[in-house]
């Protein structure tokens, strides 16, 4: 299950965070040195934004199994060493690049990038972010591309599955597996088969069986 790393409750060492003051001011980010050993708090220099990517405060940092994976050199994707993990985030739009025209300074936005998210900033193509309702909290929304892009893909894209069919979720007590259950009944409609449930829940197998309808 993801777990979300809030960048406002850091270790000590982190000092208090200033207003941004522009490209030169360094920022904090958690880096991966060395595989399979704890992670090291680091001051880097920021880079200019492209044309068409955009820097996020980051205030939330989703922290998944893909995340641990490759701090110890075993996900299908290698970074090389060193890198910055971090899949999903959410925060605050500080800077646009001269051709973005989807967020503007200071929208709310939750992202996807490729291990760059576990720090202070993050800089990711417009494309990879989406401005998040005035309902949904940065710390629940932090964790939400990741699971919830996993669960459509699975569900509708590759399963393709239509009402009347059924779905077995084999793993429905992580977050990829709460989507799908959220997913199929809510945006495809489909209802828990109660009566299997309840077995499955006596055998906390962690297995929910759902009936499209």
């Amino acid at each position: 299950m993801a777990a979300r790393l809030c960048t406002r409750c850091l270790p000590p060492v982190w000092l208090c965070r200033q207003a941004w003051q522009g490209q030169g001011r360094h920022y904090r980010a958690a880096l991966c040195t060395e595989l399979k050993q704890p992670l090291t708090i680091q001051e880097v220099a920021p880079r200019p934004v492209g044309p068409q990517e955009v820097r996020v405060d980051v205030h939330f940092c989703g922290v998944n199994f893909a995340d641990i994976l490759a701090c110890r050199g075993q996900y299908q994707e290698k970074p090389p060493l060193p890198f910055t993990p971090g899949m999903e985030f959410s925060g605050a739009v500080l800077e646009t690049g001269t051709d973005v025209s989807t967020v503007k300074k200071g929208d709310r936005v939750i992202g996807v990038s490729s291990f760059h998210a576990m720090a202070e900033q993050c800089i990711t193509d417009q494309k990879t972010l989406w401005r998040i309702p005035e309902n949904v909290s940065l710390q629940d929304a932090a964790v939400l591309p990741v699971s919830y892009g996993t669960a459509i893909l699975a569900v509708d894209h590759r399963a393709r599955i239509q009402p009347g069919e059924t779905v077995l979720v084999t793993a429905a007590a992580g977050a990829t597996g709460l989507a799908v259950i959220d997913v199929a009944t809510n945006v495809f409609r489909a209802k828990i088969n109660d009566a299997f449930l309840h077995v499955m829940q006596r055998k906390s197998t962690g297995k929910v069986l759902l009936s499209l309808k």
